[in-house]
């Protein structure tokens, strides 16, 4: 195994290391301080657990991947690839902290519907309805991008998207039950991730 390019800098793995730190420790702490409401009916399932696993494991797995691939590296331009690809995960970690602050109090991490509880079609939720997770996965996209290597490119990504498919169906299921026919409406005329795609 080789050390992904990146790694081999001193410099360079701080700024990694900082800012995973500045864009997962907020969301850690959230984590800890966001419950579901007083009579919040729970739908989870085991997404949550399942999300936070695959999160952890989707970036040593892509670091893994990027050690065992280095003929895979990017070529001369990899320090720029590199700043592009932690630009990118900030970039949609505050995308998913906006969609986050716009659901306000409704958001929770746990699946979970909560008395008084309506559909929100504001700022993003006007066109997708999981932008919270869009956010996630170009952020991850990102991550792959900083490890520097073709291979690691999407894994991260990949993996992410594979955890969400299992929590989306679960949590429009709560939703359905928790809010009928106005979710249900609302799904017909928006999109479950991106805007004309998917």
């Amino acid at each position: 195994m080789t050390v992904p390019l990146a790694f081999q800098s001193p410099l360079l793995t701080t700024i990694w290391w900082v800012t995973l730190l500045a864009v997962f420790l907020p969301e850690f702490v959230m984590s800890m301080r966001l419950t579901p409401q007083a009579g919040a009916v729970k739908a989870d399932r085991g997404s949550k657990s399942i999300v936070v696993v695959t999160a952890n494991v989707s970036i040593l797995l892509g670091y893994w991947v990027a050690s065992i691939f280095p003929s895979l590296r990017f070529g001369r331009e990899w320090r720029t690839v590199f700043f592009v690809g932690l630009s990118v995960l900030v970039g949609g970690m505050i995308f998913r902290w906006y969609a986050i602050r716009v659901l306000g109090r409704f958001f929770t991490f746990d699946v979970a519907t909560s008395p008084g509880r309506t559909v929100i079609e504001r700022g993003p939720y006007r066109w997708i309805r999981h932008p919270s997770y869009t956010g996630s996965l170009v952020g991850y996209v990102g991550i792959g991008l900083a490890l520097g290597n073709w291979a690691s490119l999407l894994v991260p990504a990949l993996c992410m998207g594979a955890a969400y498919a299992y929590r989306i169906p679960v949590e429009e299921r709560a939703l359905i039950a928790g809010l009928g026919r106005p979710y249900e409406e609302y799904r017909t005329r928006t999109w479950r991730l991106l805007p004309f795609v998917f």
